[in-house]
């Protein structure tokens, strides 16, 4: 119970600004993730004990209703025989839940929104942004799967690709061939821009030349500027930074660096819960993945779902609002690990930005 309390606690408080150093200090940092695995393991593990057991005694119990009907009476169940059935049954719901999400995982959908952001300027009116995040290309998230999202996104017609992250997953080898042909495969005439994700810094220097080589320039803690209809237009990346500190000051340098925005201004960041530390107006829209829609949840509307990640206060897609800024949060394109998303399904985000209408 105490490990149950603890695994909850740091689940529950892993994006605060300020986390217990106590429960974040190593090797309580570990207890909460191993207790958790331990659980799946464990429930596994009865699972597949409880269905060896269960097939045994339908066995044994066959032979036995066998023996009854010759001898003319009628077969029965006993009262342990049932509950112990029904908790196999009990054990196994979860798991056929799980698989029923690996359908949703590969629906590869392009959702539509319409942005309105306050200083728009009117010559960019109707600009077409497809919006990638958390591919995590490895496993499951094959050559084909890829090669879908990069059929649906030119399909979708988007006037430049912004990608927020997570390409990659925490994995050796060339698993990540895939990516860079189905990247490679993406049209736009304003190009493809993208930040890093907390999962593309195994190797980033080596990851970001490869990057280049496919048609997308990351943006590492820089601006850069592109004429669209003649107008001037910012796209910013930002590093990715730990959600257990407080980033406030870490933004306020950066973005002093970086200079006020001259232009329009377009701000990929890959983590949502920087959006409240940014600098106001820093940009006129602010894009994210990473919480993965909230992953496993109800979905509710295009852009609305009743998800874990939304119950303790994070923000799992949609749009959000802070003073003149606008921060669009994706459901993304993949998954970590297994295919399980659960009533969330993943999302090729095509907005169309406007000027708000007083």
């Amino acid at each position: 119970m105490v490990c149950d309390g603890l695994m909850v606690t740091q689940l529950v408080l892993a994006r605060t600004p300020n986390p217990d150093p106590l429960l974040n200090a190593s090797p309580l940092a570990w207890l909460g993730p191993v207790w958790f695995s331990g659980h799946t393991f464990l429930l596994l593990g009865y699972g597949i004990v409880g269905l060896v057991r269960l097939a045994r005694r339908s066995i044994a119990r066959r032979a036995a209703d066998e023996r009854m009907r010759a001898r003319g009476q009628a077969p029965a169940i006993s009262r342990r025989g049932f509950l112990r059935q029904a908790s196999v049954v009990g054990v196994g719901v979860p798991f056929g839940v799980s698989l029923s999400g690996v359908g949703t995982s590969y629906d590869f959908q392009v959702e539509r929104r319409e942005a309105a952001l306050p200083h728009w300027p009117e010559t960019l009116d109707g600009l077409r942004i497809a919006h990638l995040s958390d591919i995590h290309v490895g496993g499951a998230m094959d050559r084909d799967k890829l090669m879908r999202v990069a059929e649906l996104t030119n399909a979708a017609a988007p006037d430049l690709v912004l990608h927020t992250g997570d390409f990659l997953t925490h994995r050796a080898g060339d698993f990540d061939e895939p990516l860079y042909e189905a990247l490679a495969a993406i049209r736009a005439p304003f190009g493809q821009w993208a930040c890093l994700g907390n999962h593309d810094y195994d190797d980033a220097p080596r990851f970001v030349r490869r990057l280049a080589e496919s048609g997308v320039t990351a943006l590492r803690n820089r601006v850069a500027t592109i004429e669209v209809r003649g107008e001037p237009l910012e796209i910013a990346g930002l590093e990715y930074l730990s959600a257990r500190v407080d980033r406030t000051e870490d933004y306020r340098r950066l973005f002093a660096r970086l200079g006020d925005p001259r232009a329009p201004r377009l701000l990929l960041n890959h983590d949502p819960q920087g959006f409240s530390y940014l600098p106001e107006g820093c940009a006129d829209l602010v894009l994210s993945g990473h919480t993965h829609g909230g992953h496993i949840g109800v979905q509710l509307g295009p852009d609305q779902a009743l998800s874990v990640v939304g119950l303790v206060g994070l923000r799992d897609q949609g749009f959000f609002e802070r003073g003149d800024m606008r921060l669009y949060v994706t459901r993304c394109v993949g998954f970590y690990g297994y295919p399980m998303r659960i009533g969330i399904p993943p999302e090729i985000a095509l907005l169309t930005l406007h000027r708000a209408r007083a």
